[in-house]
């Protein structure tokens, strides 16, 4: 029989327990929250005593605990007294503003990185400008526009830790909002990576050509044109909900992953809507009595659903689920 001790150790059922101890001080204000980022970028040295609990506690249980108890006491006494040991301060919430020139622009395309922001996007009312923004942010934002008749814009966080961005909004109870409007004079191409934040995006007055959005965690609205003009729209979705607004006299083309979050689209009594569904799931799928299965398996989600006069409508939307998933897909 090998006589070799078990691994046991108490080390993180203590930081565990002091984590959430410390947390509660801040919440309660007796931590002030803002020396929280004296914490964020001590965190090589848990893992530094986590090794050393590794190397001990298997011939010294008692070690793990010790070590523990001295992290949780230093940590405490740091972040009562406000010592940074030289560290960086931590980020000031800023405000700023950029725009972007119609000029000559005949088509915009532009790359909207949210990260963990929440974020209204909408439409710009008795302005010149191609695109506004107001931007509440920590750390740098990057702002780019160029070409001519078609022109490229980007707006991105950079140059900081998006989870260290979170732990500060959530810490400090700030308003970590963007806000952006869009030129309802000129075509849009628009790429969104919502990511975990909160977004709106009442697009109901844009010129919309195509847009991408693609969802991690977060909340998100998204109400789309009329149209004339088709246009194309793609959403991947992952674990958050989106709510979508179908156009009501709107010649779109939707295609739509599955996810297992909730994904809801909400269309107009009396709007031509055509939903094709290709790849079942083991997520549920919501079709109103006032849609007609046209074609597929009767007890299957696959098939092709429409509305009455969809095929003598002038303008159609057309929903196209590629896959289910696991989610719930709800049509409305």
């Amino acid at each position: 029989m090998s006589d070799r001790k078990p691994y046991r150790s108490f080390f993180w059922p203590v930081i565990f327990i002091a984590a959430g101890v410390i947390w509660l001080l801040a919440r309660i204000d007796v931590i002030p929250t803002e020396n929280l980022w004296i914490l964020l970028q001590l965190w090589p040295v848990l893992i530094i005593l986590a090794g050393l609990d590794v190397l001990f506690a298997r011939r010294l249980p008692g070690v793990g605990a010790l070590l523990a108890l001295l992290v949780a006491a230093g940590v405490v006494y740091l972040l009562l007294s406000g010592t940074t040991f030289n560290l960086e301060g931590k980020p000031e919430l800023q405000t700023e503003m950029f725009e972007a020139k119609i000029e000559d622009a005949e088509l915009a395309r532009f790359e909207l990185d949210l990260s963990v922001q929440d974020a209204v996007v909408d439409a710009l009312a008795d302005s010149d400008n191609l695109v506004e923004a107001q931007v509440r942010h920590f750390g740098q934002v990057a702002f780019s526009v160029s070409g001519g008749q078609e022109k490229q814009i980007r707006l991105e966080q950079e140059a900081f830790n998006s989870v260290f961005a979170w732990l500060l909004t959530q810490t400090q109870k700030e308003d970590f909002l963007w806000e952006i409007s869009l030129s309802p004079e000129v075509p849009f191409d628009l790429d969104v990576d919502a990511s975990t934040g909160r977004s709106e995006l009442d697009l109901s007055e844009v010129q919309l050509e195509h847009l991408m959005f693609d969802a991690s965690t977060g909340a998100s609205v998204i109400i789309l044109p009329d149209s004339s003009d088709a246009y194309d729209v793609e959403i991947k979705a992952s674990t958050g909900s989106i709510r979508v607004v179908l156009p009501e006299q709107g010649n779109m083309t939707l295609r739509i992953d599955g996810s297992t979050g909730q994904i809801t689209f909400v269309a107009h009594e009396g709007a031509a809507l055509q939903v094709e569904v290709k790849e079942g799931g083991t997520g549920n799928l919501t079709i109103p009595s006032w849609m007609s299965k046209t074609s597929g398996v009767a007890d299957r989600d696959e098939g092709v659903y429409q509305t009455d006069g969809f095929e003598s409508a002038v303008n159609k939307n057309f929903l196209i689920i590629e896959d289910i998933s696991t989610g719930n897909i709800v049509i409305e």
